[in-house]
């Protein structure tokens, strides 16, 4: 019997102010219980350490992105190992009884894959690990990968003119907000405001949610207002232009018509929801009509793969493993009169999330996925949530 344990978005970070994985001791559980058996492969699907948000002091030019790459020391895999020590040590015991781990790279890790003192420092810690930008299963006919090659604001692109690697729009808006959000407003309002604010899904919902929490801790600052000019001077800059010139030109003249007369936020509203359209976000999950497409056999890998070295070795693909959106889902699609499965392997990090009216809460849900193969053919899928957490914030 083989099983096939899917995980995906611990965010797993060094303990900076970023870094809100608490779940050590559920994750350690998880793995000593399938240590206990052998012939298995765990998955990472993605963004299982955190290393974007892990510390403000990469300060990339995101102009040179890969040379900029190689400046990250793999110190930080010691820093996170020593704030979590139940992750790796657990991981040791998983794959000291043969089995194997398959850490995928997505879009908050991607450091990992193109530096290689991360990634001998990985490989050095955890043995039986392969770091792959994505996974394919021939006897399975799966995919493996994180998802955001598919997020138009959380995929590389190449800048036409120099040929050089263009870093996804979403992971400059993250380093720029540290530095000149967060940084700015330490220590004047409460550290739960800084945690969670970037959790906060849809996007859109931060306009409700600054309000909110503006009114309950009474301020004294117009937070939405004060995020509000950072993401507009976010906007402004030279890397956030080049990115918008190079993959939506549309967009980039609608938004700079607005950008260069206009302030405020309403059109603060606008710009993000501009972004927003860009990945037709909703509340739901937006990588259903991908995955869709790649059971349907329909989709230009190679357009989609920049930055993961697509080596044209997917072929028919029956099944499909994602993470990236932050919820979990599982759905079976009749494709051709033949049945195949779709799972999105959630997060471990916690989602702040509006409830009705303008209430939010704070959710947790510890996803894991289980395909046992038994023989050639007869796959029985099981997906299970280990925890779930919910709490009304506001």
């Amino acid at each position: 019997m083989k099983r096939y344990l899917f995980l995906s978005d611990l965010h797993i970070g060094n303990g900076s102010a970023k870094d809100d994985f608490e779940h050590d001791e559920h994750f350690e559980k998880l793995m000593l219980d399938f240590s206990d058996f052998s012939n298995v492969d765990l998955f990472i699907v993605g963004d299982g350490f955190e290393l974007v948000e892990s510390s403000s002091k990469l300060d990339f030019d995101l102009l040179n992105y890969e040379e900029s790459i190689q400046s990250v020391s793999s110190d930080i895999i010691e820093e996170i190992e020593i704030k979590h020590p139940k992750v790796f040590s657990s991981l040791r015991k998983f794959a000291k009884n043969g089995n194997r781990i398959f850490y995928i790279i997505g879009n908050h890790d991607y450091y990992i894959y193109k530096n290689k003192g991360l990634s001998e420092k990985l490989l050095e810690k955890i043995p039986n690990l392969s770091i792959k930008p994505y996974h394919y299963d021939e006897t399975l006919k799966m995919l493996v990968v994180h998802g955001n090659q598919f997020d138009p604001v959380n995929k590389f692109a190449v800048d036409k003119a120099t040929g050089k690697i263009l870093p996804p729009l979403g992971e400059y808006i993250v380093r720029y907000m540290i530095k000149n959000f967060d940084e700015k407003v330490h220590g004047k309002v409460p550290s739960e405001i800084l945690r969670d604010y970037d959790n906060v899904r849809p996007t859109l919902d931060l306009f409700d949610w600054f309000e909110i929490v503006s009114k309950k801790y009474d301020l004294g600052i117009d937070l939405l207002r004060f995020w509000m000019e950072e993401f507009l001077g976010m906007m402004k800059s030279l890397e956030a232009k080049k990115w918008m010139k190079t993959n939506y030109p549309f967009w980039s003249n609608f938004s700079k018509l607005f950008l260069n007369n206009f302030g405020g936020i309403k059109l603060g509203e606008i710009i993000v929801r501009v972004i927003m359209n860009l990945r037709k976000f909703k509340r739901t999950d937006y990588l259903i009509k991908k995955a869709k497409k790649v059971l349907k056999g329909r989709i230009n890998y190679e357009k989609h793969f920049v930055g993961y070295d697509y080596r044209n070795d997917i072929e028919e693909v029956n099944g499909v493993i994602m993470g990236h959106i932050h919820k979990n889902t599982f759905n079976i699609f009749n494709v051709s009169n033949n049945p195949k499965y779709y799972i999105n392997c959630g997060s471990w990090k916690p989602v702040v999330e509006k409830m009705h009216g303008k209430k939010f809460q704070r959710r947790s849900e510890l996803f894991y996925a289980l395909l046992t193969v038994n023989g050639d053919v007869e796959i029985v899928t099981s997906t299970v949530n280990v925890l779930k957490k919910r709490e009304v914030i506001f």
